[in-house]
């Protein structure tokens, strides 16, 4: 499985560490341990979000909304285009969530990497686009495409909150939870034909996918995986470094990012 590294690795036709280390004046190599300073702390923050319902539809929005993202993520790196800084901020915000959690983060990386504050405060959005458009092509291809699809014409974005809300007791459960457009999505995807109401908030599929990989709920027995189970579960892979981290460092993202837990 594809991992956060390795998607960088991959961006621009294999290029991205050229282009970074050209677009702020510094070497590849430079570049390329910038994007490994940094790259625990993208996964911690990501990590940290898939533990509530919350933080799921913070990344599944971002994800809807990176189709700029993701053509960078293709591009030949002949520059940043203007807009690629808003959906950048944007990454930093569902990963870190505000602005100065992401500066802290980048004062931190920018030591570890040996660079000025300022460079990495400048790279940081930049590698958060590139991230979050290897994510999104990721999830196209693991069976959440449909719902992303949706999502970018703004038929499920609302339905999604009361939904897993609902699912998991945390708002009052709609009459027909699977009534609004993201329930037709996940009827489609799951081989269509009208869903089964639910005696239960937590007995339905999205809430026990879910809630199993949260921790918590017993699962309902599933005859078959289904593609929303097997598409969150390739995502919330991906998020992993896929690069050995020093103890030092490492303790030192978990404290950093342990405040934003807390907060949380």
């Amino acid at each position: 499985m594809i991992n956060l590294f390795e998607i960088m690795q991959a961006a621009q036709g294999g290029n991205a560490f050229n282009n970074l280390g050209q677009q702020f004046g510094i070497g590849s190599e430079q570049a390329q341990k910038a994007v490994e300073a940094v790259l625990p702390a993208i996964s911690l923050g990501l990590q940290q979000q898939t533990q509530t319902i919350e933080g799921w539809q913070n990344i599944l929005n971002t994800l809807s909304q990176s189709q700029g993202s993701a053509a960078f993520f293709d591009s030949d790196g002949d520059g940043i285009p203007d807009h690629l800084e808003n959906e950048g901020n944007g990454a930093l915000g569902t990963m870190f969530g505000g602005p100065e959690m992401a500066q802290a983060v980048a004062n931190n990386a920018a030591q570890f990497a040996g660079l000025p504050a300022s460079i990495m405060q400048q790279m940081l959005p930049v590698i958060a686009s590139m991230i979050i458009g290897g994510l999104f092509k990721g999830a196209s291809s693991s069976g959440l495409g449909g719902m992303l699809g949706q999502m970018m014409q703004g038929g499920a974005g609302g339905g999604l909150g009361g939904m897993l809300g609902g699912m998991f007791g945390q708002q009052a459960q709609p009459q027909n939870p699977m009534g609004n457009v993201f329930g037709n999505i996940l009827g489609q995807m799951m081989g269509g034909g009208a869903p089964q109401p639910q005696q239960n908030p937590m007995g339905g599929m999205f809430g026990n996918i879910l809630g199993q990989m949260m921790g918590g709920g017993r699962p309902a027995p599933q005859q078959a995986p289904d593609p929303m189970s097997a598409g969150l579960d390739m995502l919330k892979g991906m998020f992993e470094t896929g690069r050995e981290v020093q103890a030092s460092q490492m303790d030192a993202w978990q404290k950093m990012l342990g405040q934003l837990g807390q907060r949380s």
